[in-house]
């Protein structure tokens, strides 16, 4: 296993090859080569953050504007590359400007950190439709917790097939240099599909996927948290290697199993979103309310237990085929949302109990019994409902969170 000392001679050769090809080497070992098992221990690219796509609207979402979003890191590197994202994307995307800077506590740039974002070593790029792209990397060191500032502008008419994080918007012009970007700050698509890392000691990476119990309800000001945030927090304070485990969220509001709402299903996005991530090695599904709640509300999306029990066992099948280890998560309580009934209650129960029997998963992380009403088990708990009976509060979520640590690395 290579040592300290070693392992920092090898983020430096890496880094220096990185800048001379303008971000061309994908390993220390050579452009496209896949590391061996000898060389796991070896530097390498870890996403630090990340977002599942989405696609773009009928109408443009930036006509020369620039656009500045803040992306927390979960974990820590000698360098940095952002990858931008297309892949749902029918037109290509004209990038003029991109910069990368590290943000202080109110958001503003760190004065001295503010570096371009090159690509090939130019400052612009075109992203063809259905393309991600790779930033050359930054020798920026970066450390989990830490915040990044990502500036793009967009020259002309853009289509962004992205995600909908909250970002600041300005313009008209190339505003990127700006310490304190002015402008109208809402939910708008961003390119920024990750943030990675280059790090001595790559961490395992955990993805969360599903639907907005796992990306956090959007449609409140509270709670302020999510499971998988609570989640990093609970692992990075313990003494063991859980402690190294960093946490994605991949998570769409209003995300279904078997058809598209919000996105693509999650049968059609998994690989991309999850087992696509570099250093995964474990996923924590969540999925299926959305797809029982709505198929009873529309006979035309009716849905069967069974039916979502064979999707289940798809994605299942197709993590052990990748090697990665799949955690799978029981649908929690709703009765009292819009779209209850109790024929898809029958539904839940009927796949919760086929959940718990665990036919080949790697674990089964049992949300339904953390966070139900024992008085009424058909209801989350009071104290865990946001209001809507079906989106947990914060106290919900973090009753989730130590439920995914209890079931995977032995939490209280």
């Amino acid at each position: 296993m290579p040592t300290s000392r070693h392992r920092q001679g090898l983020i430096a050769a890496t880094l220096a090859g990185l800048l001379l090809l303008g971000g061309c080497a994908a390993h220390p070992g050579g452009v496209g080569m896949k590391p061996s098992v000898a060389e796991t221990a070896a530097p390498a690219w870890r996403p630090a953050w990340a977002l599942s796509p989405l696609p773009a609207g009928n109408n443009p979402s930036f006509d020369n504007q620039t656009v500045r979003q803040i992306v927390p890191l979960v974990t820590s590197g000698e360098a940095v590359r952002v990858r931008l994202s297309n892949e749902l994307g029918t037109r290509p995307v004209l990038i003029g400007a991109a910069r990368l800077a590290l943000a202080n506590a109110d958001g503003s740039i760190r004065p001295g950190s503010d570096r371009p974002l090159l690509f090939g070593g130019q400052t612009g790029a075109v992203l063809p439709p259905g393309a991600p792209l790779l930033s050359d990397a930054l020798p920026v060191k970066v450390a989990a917790g830490d915040r990044l500032v990502i500036s793009i502008h967009y020259p002309g008419p853009t289509f962004v097939a992205g995600h909908q994080p909250l970002v600041t918007i300005a313009g008209p012009g190339d505003l990127t240099v700006a310490p304190v970007l002015q402008g109208e700050t809402k939910r708008a698509p961003t390119l920024v599909g990750a943030v990675e890392v280059l790090a001595a000691q790559p961490a395992p990476v955990l993805v969360a996927i599903g639907d907005s119990i796992t990306e956090g309800d959007v449609s409140h000001a509270k709670p302020a948290g999510t499971y998988p945030a609570k989640l990093a927090a609970l692992l990075a304070a313990r003494k063991d290697e859980a402690a190294r485990v960093a946490v994605l969220n991949q998570g769409i509001s209003g995300n279904r199993l078997l058809r598209d709402q919000a996105g693509a299903n999650l049968l059609a996005r998994f690989d991309r979103d999850a087992l696509g991530q570099p250093g995964v090695s474990r996923v924590v599904l969540l999925i299926g309310v959305n797809d029982i709640g709505n198929g009873t509300r529309r006979p035309a999306e009716a849905v069967t237990a069974r039916e979502l029990i064979q999707a289940l066992s798809q994605l299942r099948d197709r993590a052990h085929a990748h090697g990665v280890r799949l955690y799978i998560g029981t649908i929690m309580p709703y009765a009292g949302a819009g779209y209850y009934s109790p024929e898809g209650d029958a539904i839940r129960r009927e796949v919760n109990d086929w959940i718990r029997r665990n036919e080949g998963f790697d674990g089964v992380v049992d949300f339904d019994a953390a966070t139900r009403d024992p008085a009424n088990p058909a209801q989350l708990l009071p104290a865990y409902d946001v209001g809507d009976k079906l989106h947990p509060s914060d106290a919900g979520y973090a009753a989730m969170a130590a439920e995914v640590e209890r079931s995977l690395f032995g939490g209280k």
